[in-house]
């Protein structure tokens, strides 16, 4: 004798809400917990207020369901952009949000009519510098001795590699 058991489920969706907004100094505790979370080189909350206050910059972040997960700045200059900053938290990493937040760069930067975005990362990021070179970034020069790669061993350097993208 056999006993077939069938079970029928309901397929349950989720509904996630993703937004992006320019950030405001309301935001820099949010942003400098995530900074410390993102990077060996955290930025100051000071560092990352004096950012956001300069109109001239472009500083937006990554809102799922109503939580911070990642921010950029960018300071423009006649047709070009540097990024100065960018973190999204680890744990939403390699699941498409960088992207967004850089697609989402990208569009905000057109509107003022910026042809060109320079970055710089340290050359030990790897997995930073595979992200952008994946977005269409190519490396364009090097920084020698740029980055420190701890603070216990000042003398012990990174070099910096500034990587293009146009636009």
């Amino acid at each position: 004798m056999s006993l077939d058991i069938t079970t029928k489920t309901k397929l349950t969706i989720k509904p996630i809400s993703i937004s992006f907004n320019t950030l405001n100094l309301n935001e820099v505790d949010s942003i400098a917990l995530l900074e410390s979370q993102s990077s060996d080189h955290p930025w100051s909350k000071n560092q990352l207020s004096e950012s956001i206050k300069n109109q001239n910059n472009g500083a937006y972040s990554l809102s799922l369901d109503g939580q911070i997960i990642g921010f950029v700045i960018a300071t423009p200059a006649v047709d070009t952009a540097d990024i100065l900053n960018i973190g999204i938290n680890p744990k939403y990493q390699k699941k498409g949000y960088g992207k967004s937040l850089f697609i989402y760069l990208i569009k905000e930067l057109k509107y003022r009519i910026i042809k060109i975005i320079l970055l710089e990362v340290s050359e030990s990021n790897i997995q930073a510098i595979k992200f952008y070179l994946r977005l269409g970034f190519e490396k364009i020069s090097v920084r020698k001795n740029y980055y420190m790669k701890n603070s216990n061993q000042l003398s012990e350097r990174d070099d910096g590699i500034i990587m293009r993208l146009e636009i």
